[in-house]
């Protein structure tokens, strides 16, 4: 995201309408899955692109499912992830976006 807002910002003139940086737009509007989760070789280095996007808002869950090699939401995600930020991206994101009432 970090690119567009760059990219933006020497452009900026050829779009005087928009109002924010694309990126605002994008976490407004927007929503990433997980389907498929890839892990980097260094753990830590996933924590560093989940903090990046936001993934806190930013990022929900998808199982892929019908197709054989869907995620199963037992092992989808890492055990690096805390179980706050798995919350999050399992349930919390999801009914935010959409509006949903979780009782």
């Amino acid at each position: 995201m970090w690119r567009l807002d760059k990219n933006y910002l020497g452009l900026q003139h050829e779009v005087p309408w928009l109002k924010q940086l694309p990126s605002e737009y994008l976490r407004q509007h927007f929503r990433a899955t997980t389907q498929p989760m890839e892990e980097p070789p260094e753990p830590r280095h996933l924590l560093n692109i989940l903090e990046m996007i936001g993934s806190d808002h930013f990022l929900m869950f998808a199982t892929d499912y019908p197709h054989w090699d869907f995620d199963a939401p037992d092992g989808a995600l890492p055990s690096i992830i805390s179980p706050a930020l798995q919350e999050r991206i399992f349930a919390t994101n999801a009914a935010e976006f959409y509006d949903f009432d979780r009782k």
